[in-house]
């Protein structure tokens, strides 16, 4: 109640936790209220956004649409229905979306949740990995993952002018990191085939070559892996930052470092594009995400030099 308190006292969060009581204030429903946030800005964004800045925001909307699918499909997998509270959020989703956000809650099982989602583009390659026996949610949650950066791309490409699609090109170096930080894990902590590597990684290629990407996967050790990765553009990046966190650094704390840096930057350069709206939402969502990791902190009675730490990790 605390913590809630102290988000009431804040002009971002004041009205989604107004009139909330304090029974009320279960982490989930907290949760919602946190994303609840997001999805207004969205809104009140939309609604006075220019015809290029809406044509971007239509297309970020599909980043709002995967992740109420994977929740909902976390519930599903796992046999239970959604206790997503979709009500609140009905009136937002049904401006952007066509999918029956309703059908997908009420979803209890892997089938009834690919019924859900018939006669969309998620339904064909979700339904060939259960075709193929592949019901683990890793795996259907990679799925939904690279399907949305497939779809995001091409239609950044096909709607957006060069100017716009250069203007938030930090979309492109947010994929190529997140393969980086894929081929980099996959290197250090598993030992994986290239093939298979590669069959982790988005296929969508920016600043990072797909050749690069194979180089990097066949790579045969640690050293030359790290040889080929400072030959990119990427690379003296990582590095400089590797050195700034010291030696070793935690891999998804230091990428996190490296979009925190494009998106800043990004937002900066172009303060009047959808450049601005972009870094925003970026921003947004990974305050949302400590603020989340900070309740839950709070809830299992840490410390607070402990749920810095945790901050500090995610």
């Amino acid at each position: 109640p605390a913590a809630v308190e102290y988000l009431k006292s804040s002009p971002a969060y004041r009205d989604v936790f107004s009139g909330v009581e304090n029974e009320e204030l279960h982490r989930s429903k907290i949760e919602e209220l946190l994303w609840h946030s997001l999805y207004g800005d969205f809104s009140r964004l939309f609604r006075f956004a220019n015809g290029t800045q809406r044509k971007f925001l239509d297309l970020y909307f599909l980043h709002f649409e995967i992740d109420v699918m994977k929740r909902c499909l976390r519930d599903a997998v796992s046999g239970k229905r959604s206790d997503l509270n979709f009500k609140s959020f009905e009136p937002f989703f049904r401006k952007h979306s066509h999918l029956d956000f309703t059908a997908l809650t009420d979803s209890k099982d892997l089938d009834e949740y690919l019924d859900s989602i018939q006669n969309t583009p998620y339904y064909g390659p979700l339904k060939d990995l259960k075709d193929q026996g592949i019901t683990s949610l890793s795996e259907f949650e990679s799925a939904l993952d690279i399907l949305y950066f497939i779809r995001f791309w091409k239609s950044l490409k096909d709607q957006l002018s060069k100017d716009d699609r250069e203007a938030i090109a930090c979309a492109g170096e947010k994929i190529d990191l997140l393969n980086i930080e894929w081929l980099a894990r996959a290197k250090r902590h598993y030992k994986l085939s290239a093939d298979a590597i590669m069959e982790l990684l988005i296929p969508v290629w920016h600043r990072l070559k797909k050749s690069q990407a194979r180089e990097l996967a066949e790579a045969p050790s640690i050293e030359e892996f790290d040889r080929i990765l400072k030959g990119t553009r990427y690379g003296n990046r990582i590095f400089l930052a590797s050195v700034e966190q010291q030696e070793n650094p935690e891999l998804h704390s230091l990428f996190r470092a490296l979009l925190d840096a494009v998106y800043s930057k990004s937002g900066r350069n172009d303060p009047y594009s959808a450049a601005a709206l972009n870094s925003y939402f970026y921003f947004k969502e990974e305050e949302i995400r400590k603020i989340i990791t900070t309740v839950e902190g709070i809830r299992y009675s840490l410390g607070s030099s402990e749920i810095l730490t945790c901050l500090a990790e995610s």
